[in-house]
């Protein structure tokens, strides 16, 4: 027995107070990846207050809540995370942050509070479920290593989902509007790091040092170059480097350099290539100058491929459950990586956009200062999750 649309549009509606009461909360009190305490205990007790069961602490502050309608039914996951990043919230709005250098400028806020609000509706329909559900809130997504940890400490130890699905907000679409693209939706992301070790000295007397920091210009010059000429241009990569640290003073050369940053690509040859011309570039340019290279290569994610089968299946239930809801054909990936793709692995799943522009304000791009959102959007987000739990099967 499925949903009509008027029941799930009037369920949505009753939750959505609560629901932006929680997202504002959650806003005003981000945690950073691997320390999401507090969010995992709001969180735990709000799924606890449904009637849901609750495992806590897997992977670090992981939580796992689970809907039991038959223990012989198969299961569906969905997946929403929590953490914030180290970035100051530069909004002048009640619910900022309240946490210095601290903001969920990525969502993750509205992911945590959309989930909730769609496993209240659930639960409270839930006799209408052809599935048991799980609700997975996943800490350090943001350092891509919150999914593959809640997945080491064995997260589906008791079973295994035939469908996990998972969200993430897009200011670029209009708001309440969900984005699906069949195939390639999130690159391949590394992490790295170099140190790069010489000799220090005084700036007067810099033919007596090995100069860490021109010997750094010219690396960073050169892996800059790796994508333009050793890329196939139609494979889409990035290479970036965001930090670098380094000195004493400015009339002291210092003995040591240290920066990082991030690869991306939707090829595996690409991202090989890449790896492999960064580690010849960055220890050879080092020796030649007399300075030795430490290049710590951290592989973030996998390339995120949305199921075929599921995003046409998705794209059906959406049409018929809330026809409301503008769909949008995203002709893009994104290169931005995702580690919900860890539980892709092994599971059918797929990720979707939820629009989240509205006027200018709502507009800023992800990890921006500014960054906030369209709140009746989150409406959709429910709808949609609700929609693939309960007109399944």
């Amino acid at each position: 027995m499925h949903v009509d649309n008027q029941q799930l549009a009037a369920e949505v509606s009753s939750v959505m107070a609560e629901v932006i009461r929680t997202r504002r909360y959650l806003h005003e009190h981000p945690e950073l990846s691997g320390s999401e305490e507090k969010t995992a205990a709001l969180i735990a007790e709000k799924c606890r207050n449904m009637g849901l069961e609750v495992s806590e602490k897997i992977g670090g502050f992981g939580l796992l809540a689970t809907l039991i309608i038959d223990p012989l039914k198969p299961w569906l996951a969905f997946r929403a995370d929590m953490d914030g990043l180290p970035i100051q919230d530069r909004k002048q709005l009640p619910y900022a942050s309240r946490i210095e250098g601290v903001s969920h400028t990525c969502g993750h806020d509205v992911h945590s509070a959309v989930l909730l609000g769609a496993a209240q509706v659930i639960s409270n329909l839930k006799a209408d479920l052809n599935y048991n559900i799980a609700f997975i809130f996943q800490p350090a997504e943001e350092t891509c290593e919150g999914a593959a940890a809640m997945l080491r400490e064995h997260l589906f130890e008791h079973f295994t989902p035939e469908q996990i699905y998972a969200m993430h907000v897009f200011p670029y679409l209009p708001a309440g509007s969900i984005g699906l693209r069949e195939g390639p939706m999130c690159a391949a992301a590394d992490m790295f790091d170099v140190e790069i070790v010489g000799r220090g000295g005084h700036a007067a007397r810099p033919h007596e040092c090995i100069d860490v920091i021109l010997i750094a210009s010219h690396v960073i010059q050169s892996l800059h170059h790796i994508v333009s000429r050793k890329v196939n241009p139609l494979h889409p990569a990035v290479l970036t480097i965001g930090q670098i640290n380094s000195g004493y003073a400015g009339n002291v050369i210092p003995d040591k350099v240290h920066f990082s940053g991030t690869i991306r690509s939707l090829h595996p040859e690409a991202h090989e290539e890449i790896r492999a011309m960064m580690d010849r570039i960055i220890r050879q340019t080092s020796e030649a100058w007399g300075a030795t290279a430490q290049f710590t290569l951290k592989q973030a994610t996998p390339v995120l491929t949305n199921d075929l089968k599921l995003i046409a299946q998705a794209r059906e239930i959406i049409r018929n459950s809330s026809p409301e809801i503008e769909i949008i054909e995203l002709p893009e990936a994104s290169m931005g990586g995702e580690d919900f793709a860890e539980f892709m692995r092994d599971i059918p799943g797929c990720l979707f956009r939820l629009g989240t522009g509205g006027g200018p304000e709502t507009r800023y791009p992800l990890h921006h200062p500014n960054f906030d959102i369209d709140e009746s959007s989150m409406a959709s987000g429910i709808a949609t999750f609700a929609a693939l739990a309960l007109n399944q099967g």
